[in-house]
């Protein structure tokens, strides 16, 4: 039996914990302390109440901790589901436990694998370090212990560093999950996440609607105008430029919602599942406080390095900024925590291949 280590109780971590757990994995939660209060009856039992697309029952995990080096010890791979605005904070913290051979996939990366690489090398650790695009399932938690899942995501693209370990880290990982995509390298796999694309068009332009009505509202069905997917398709386009200029493959946003559909407002009203997610009334929501200064903002300072002109990213960062009060150039992820600062784009590309 396979042991499996999740970093991070929250929605990912928990439908993670009882998928693997029932398909048979020998499962770790790793939660940090501050955070058990979220998941106590999981922290004190063990167990996770599950329904929907994972199918419905009750399991009960092999370990739940607060203890890193505990969490880590003696698993064969090791999976990061927390919010990107601790990437750095538990790279530097797990890198110092992660044992020879151990493989780590950070889902989603959004070019989060590179932080954890970049604190591994620092040790002298060579770990094959990999990202997905997103989650892999639509998941929200019910409560302390309760997890509905949607869907599950399929394909799921798929990067590693050093890119050269791609085909190995594939077969581990695609014991976990179905439909396990590779892609060119964790830049490649970062810059297909849909989350900052689909996302942050329609929080900046409903901004005022969240605001003022101080309640959620259903954001795929009522914030979804024709302005909004216009300002979408438009981010979309300057993505793909970024990912061409690397010269690496993509697909058009609305692909990555339904393979058969063009039109993006189309894609996204025929998923059923898209219709059930409401937006709540703040901007401290991960819409705003992930995905533009840990999303966009990455994107627009990686294109600047490499020499592609975005605007429309700029723009969108610069308002997340008025609407949020924050600097999410400053306060988001850097190049420098990334260890790519000043790379021009044929030193990127070797330095993605080897690392």
């Amino acid at each position: 039996m396979k042991k499996i280590t999740i970093i991070g109780g929250g929605n990912g971590g928990h439908a993670a914990a009882a998928d693997l757990t029932v398909k048979g994995f020998e499962v770790t939660l790793y939660e940090d302390a501050d955070f058990i209060p979220h998941m106590q009856s999981v922290y004190e039992t063990r167990k996770i109440r599950y329904k929907g697309a994972i199918g419905t029952g009750e399991v009960e995990i092999a370990k739940v901790t607060t203890d890193m080096e505990e969490a880590v010890k003696g698993a064969e791979c090791i999976l990061v589901m927390v919010p990107a605005y601790v990437h750095t904070k538990t790279a530097k913290k797990i890198a110092q436990y992660v044992e020879p051979g151990q493989y780590l996939f950070v889902l989603p990366g959004t070019f989060g694998s590179l932080t954890f690489h970049n604190e591994l090398k620092a040790l002298g650790k060579d770990n094959v370090v990999s990202e997905t695009h997103t989650l892999p399932y639509a998941t929200r938690l019910l409560g302390d212990g309760e997890i509905m899942v949607m869907s599950r995501f399929n394909p799921l693209k798929f990067g590693a560093i050093p890119a050269k370990e791609t085909d190995n880290a594939c077969k581990v990982i695609s014991e976990l999950f179905d439909g396990i995509e590779p892609v060119e390298s964790v830049i490649a796999c970062g810059l297909s996440s849909l989350n900052p694309i689909i996302h942050v068009p329609g929080c900046i332009l409903n901004a005022g609607r969240i605001e003022y009505a101080g309640q959620p509202f259903y954001y795929y069905t009522e914030g979804f105008s024709d302005c909004v997917v216009r300002a979408t398709v438009q981010l979309d386009e300057e993505r793909r430029a970024i990912l061409k200029e690397m010269g690496y493959e993509s697909d058009i946003v609305a692909h990555g919602i339904n393979p058969k559909e063009d039109d993006l407002k189309t894609a996204v009203a025929g998923d059923p599942s898209f219709a059930k997610i409401a937006v709540p009334p703040t901007f401290k929501y991960r819409y705003y406080t992930e995905d533009i200064p840990y999303g966009i903002a990455v994107w627009a300072k990686l294109a600047e390095q490499i020499g592609v002109d975005v605007p429309v990213m700029k723009a969108m960062v610069t308002m997340g900024s008025c609407i949020m009060d924050t600097d999410c150039w400053k306060n988001g992820r850097s190049l420098e925590e990334l260890g790519i600062q000043g790379m021009d784009k044929e030193t990127l590309k070797e330095y993605l291949i080897n690392g």
